[in-house]
């Protein structure tokens, strides 16, 4: 009997260590630039929301330890199954928020439709957008309104690369390319297709932006704490 208790209560304690949050597994968008973005496949995540993450979780006395380059739908999929605690910057929509813990919002983005600027003057708003060929990045969402909107009116095929999808407005192989708008221009503006591509105008959504949490991670004990240095720190953004 006094063995059995002695490994119950080491077992326990086990747990209890395991259970610390002093290490929290981190990741974000590789093509969300300039919030959360790699320069290629093996480099460091960087961007506002990293330089964000850093100052949060230094405050809050946690390491990071950011993960190597994998999808971003598949990184949903790990803060299901708890292989990763946090994604640094996302946007809030109902099934996302079914599945995972919200931080406070760090910050707002606008996203519109970049368009090759020859067909400026047919862009309209989100109606101008029924009946062309459109993209957007796998995984994005523009909130559950214009999501809604685009499931029942609009034809967009989704694809990985953010560079591709540039060059195939530019191209004229696609009407329309659905991202942030100020990471798109930024971007835009550094390749060879600057001249050639606009933002549409009024904007297709503005949504805040939230670090995005795993149920099963034991780091939520410090959600409170994670929140205030994030008051602290988000208009650094």
């Amino acid at each position: 009997m006094f063995r059995l208790m002695c490994f119950a209560l080491l077992t326990v304690s086990s747990f209890a260590v395991l259970a610390n949050c002093d290490r929290i597994k981190v990741n974000g968008e590789h093509n969300w630039f300039d919030v959360s973005y790699r320069v290629n496949s093996h480099a460091p995540l960087q961007g506002l929301a990293v330089d964000l993450a850093n100052r949060v979780f230094a405050e809050v006395g946690i390491e990071v330890d950011y993960q190597a380059m994998v999808p971003w739908k598949r990184q949903f999929l790990q803060l299901e199954t708890g292989d990763l605690d946090v994604i640094i910057a996302a946007f809030y929509n109902q099934q996302r928020g079914n599945k995972f813990v919200y931080s406070e919002a760090i910050g707002v983005e606008y996203s519109t439709a970049f368009i090759h600027k020859e067909h400026s003057d047919t862009y309209r708003g989100a109606e101008s957008l029924v009946g062309k060929r459109g993209l957007q990045l796998l995984g994005s969402s523009f909130g559950d309104q214009f999501d809604s909107y685009a499931k029942q009116n609009l034809t967009i095929s989704k694809m990985a690369d953010l560079d591709r999808a540039i060059k195939l407005i530019a191209l004229k192989r696609a009407d329309y390319f659905l991202y942030a708008t100020h990471g798109g221009r930024l971007k835009i503006a550094e390749t060879e297709f600057a001249d050639m591509l606009v933002d549409m105008q009024p904007s297709i959504s503005k949504q805040q932006i939230f670090m995005v949490m795993s149920k099963s991670s034991s780091c939520l004990e410090h959600l409170d704490e994670i929140n205030q240095a994030i008051r602290r720190h988000r208009d650094d953004f």
